[in-house]
């Protein structure tokens, strides 16, 4: 877990700054660009995920599950797994891009009326999606490396910024709506470049097309498991973005620019997350292979807690002050519609952070075929609701089938974990960090109430931070906080003793 705390502080921070800058992007999007490009951005990089997890077929997930064996048997040189990786995903992007000129006419039909513009630049798809698919196989070998601050560093920090000058060029007028949206589907192109480049100055990009007996001996293994891992990962992936393809189809572009909007303020929850998920992948899959549960045990339970306090602590100051902050910034109205989304997905995102890294427990263990079925259960749920709950209720429809099948899928595989493995994340604490947080939450709420909106959120923000961590830490309830807090003050003081 040291390991994994380290790094996770590291690529948090990081994380942090990349959504900071995306927060800023945001902004100039929702105050500056027609809410129909920026609707249209959104759009497409909802396609480009779902044919990136088309083009892949799973690949990705072979690569994190079966790297620790050829890592074991095979010098770097002689390592084919990457190879046979690109192979698979090179073919899968040719089909991919034949599948898209066989359903042309679906696509002008079901988008034409209320998104014209999607169709109009259709086109972008393809260098987005195979610069996205290029980077995103670059970075699952690097962190099968060990190496994975830098990748982050790229794609949450660097793309944003790469961002943030488009739009710069775009408000200026150096570059007209063609040219912006070019050049964004380009920006995965410069990232893919330079995590290459990096990997070869760190002398770690070995691999081979040759065919190894590692290879030889797990082939039948590797093609049950990518068969279903492709299918599970290919659901998750439209599950995950069926909202924006129905608001476009059915609502128009600014519906998704304000579902993308709310959406992205929600996610701002998830970074913990996306940080120790990235680090913590190939130590799970090396633990599983040397049979370690205690190791797995510890991971799974300090994970969930210390990933719950965070996920409460975001989701709770962003509801808790984002009227003022909508106020405060003067955003448009068609954006502030929207705002329950903030409200149901946030809650989606502490029940999923709140479980842990079991969903990467299951996927790097033999237990792999369960996870596929549960991902089944998932998408049968999300789909359907997705859509019968955006007819019934707009895009606040879409956050509510999320918190619904997100709870149900973790409930799932929290009871497999517990009833296979005996694993099971929760303490009297977890209770103690929940109700400590509503009550927080509920004293700033309804007893902080000044007028003046930036008072509001300073004192707000203040009393619930203290009333919320303080605690927490004086009792040491968590030890990855009390250690982070520890360390965080030592490098303040040393810091003011220069």
């Amino acid at each position: 877990m040291g390991i994994i705390r380290k790094q996770s502080l590291q690529s948090t921070f990081i994380t942090y700054i990349g959504f900071g800058v995306g927060a800023l992007n945001t902004l100039l999007f929702t105050k500056y660009v027609p809410a129909e490009i920026y609707g249209l951005t959104r759009l497409l990089g909802s396609v480009a995920l779902i044919f990136f997890a088309l083009a892949s077929m799973g690949s990705a997930t072979l690569l994190n599950k079966f790297y620790p064996y050829y890592r074991s048997h095979l010098a770097p040189e002689r390592r084919d797994l990457f190879g046979i990786v690109l192979i698979i995903s090179a073919i899968g992007y040719v089909l991919v891009v034949l599948g898209t000129f066989i359903f042309h006419d679906l696509i002008v039909r079901k988008y034409s009326a209320n998104s014209a513009l999607f169709v109009q630049y259709f086109y972008l798809l393809y260098p987005f999606t195979f610069f996205q698919l290029i980077f995103t196989l670059f970075e699952h070998f690097s962190n099968n490396q060990y190496r994975s601050i830098f990748p982050i560093f790229l794609k949450e920090v660097c793309f944003r910024i790469v961002t943030t000058l488009l739009i710069g060029l775009l408000l200026m007028q150096l570059l007209d709506n063609v040219q912006f949206l070019w050049s964004y589907s380009l920006i995965y192109a410069l990232l893919a470049a330079a995590l290459i480049l990096y990997l070869k100055r760190e002398n770690v990009l070995h691999f081979t097309f040759q065919i190894s007996n590692v290879t030889r001996k797990l082939a039948d293994k590797m093609i049950s498991f990518n068969s279903l891992v492709f299918g599970g990962g290919l659901f998750i992936v439209i599950s995950q973005n069926i909202d924006s393809l129905v608001v476009g189809s059915t609502m128009g572009l600014p519906s998704t620019a304000s579902l993308e909007f709310n959406t992205f303020v929600s996610n701002v929850i998830q970074v913990p997350q996306r940080s120790m998920i990235a680090i913590s992948i190939p130590i799970l899959a090396q633990a599983w292979k040397e049979k370690d549960l205690n190791a797995i045990r510890r991971i799974y339970a300090r994970s969930s807690f210390t990933l719950l306090i965070f996920s409460l602590l975001i989701f709770l100051l962003i509801w808790l002050n984002y009227e003022s902050a909508f106020r405060i910034l003067e955003l448009k109205d068609i954006y502030w519609q929207g705002r329950y989304v903030v409200l149901f997905l946030g809650l989606s995102r502490v029940v999923e952070l709140g479980t842990g890294v079991n969903q990467q427990i299951l996927g790097t263990s033999n237990m792999w075929r369960f996870e596929f079925f549960t991902t089944i259960v998932l998408v049968t749920l999300s789909i359907p609701l997705s859509i019968w709950f955006i007819k019934m209720w707009g895009i606040t429809g879409s956050a509510i089938a999320g918190l619904t099948s997100v709870t149900i899928y973790n409930g799932v595989r929290y009871f497999f974990l517990y009833y296979r493995f005996g694993m099971q994340p929760f303490t009297k604490y977890t209770l103690y960090v929940v109700l400590l947080a509503a009550g927080a939450w509920a004293f700033a709420e309804y007893l902080i109430r000044p007028e003046n909106h930036f008072v509001r959120v300073a004192l707000r923000s203040i009393f619930f931070v203290t009333a919320f961590l303080g605690p927490i830490l004086f009792f040491n309830w968590s030890q990855d906080l009390t250690e982070s807090w520890h360390k965080g003050t030592a490098l303040v003081k040393k810091y003011l003793r220069k």
